[in-house]
């Protein structure tokens, strides 16, 4: 049986997941900078060690009016060729930790449910936890 480590997080009410192998590292909302005529979904750059790094709005990818709190958290996601260098940032309101669960127990979604942005759902104790195409977020800030 093949198991998979996600990220569990939360944006707004509901409970997301990332896959272990894409996410670097977890920071706490420095500040933004602002990026002109960029897609909505950017809410901004950081600089994280020297490198400028695109920001994607998690509020704003699930349908939610932006909100920012010095509590969020930015969850850095790897480069697609080199997964140990960072390519994005997905700003959270909180990450819970980690959960590792058989490959089998994410049931995909049906396009017309929820688009490209998710490639399934998990189920984790009482709540469910959707779970993010990382490649499709890569794909945002392209």
């Amino acid at each position: 049986m093949t198991m998979q480590t996600l990220v569990v997080c939360r944006i707004g009410l509901q409970d997301y997941a990332l896959p272990l192998d894409a996410a670097l590292r977890v920071v706490r909302l420095p500040t933004l900078t602002a990026v002109p005529d960029s897609r909505p979904e950017v809410c901004g750059l950081i600089n994280l060690n020297g490198r400028h790094l695109p920001v994607i709005d998690g509020w704003r990818l699930v349908g939610e009016p932006p909100h920012y709190d010095v509590t969020n958290h930015i969850v850095i996601i790897g480069d697609d060729q080199d997964h140990a260098t960072p390519a994005l940032g997905l700003l959270v309101d909180e990450v819970y930790g980690l959960a590792q669960h058989p490959s089998s127990s994410i049931h995909p979604l049906r396009d017309n449910y929820a688009g490209a942005l998710f490639c399934g759902i998990i189920h984790l104790e009482q709540r469910s936890c959707l779970v993010f195409d990382v490649a499709e977020l890569r794909r945002m800030v392209l």
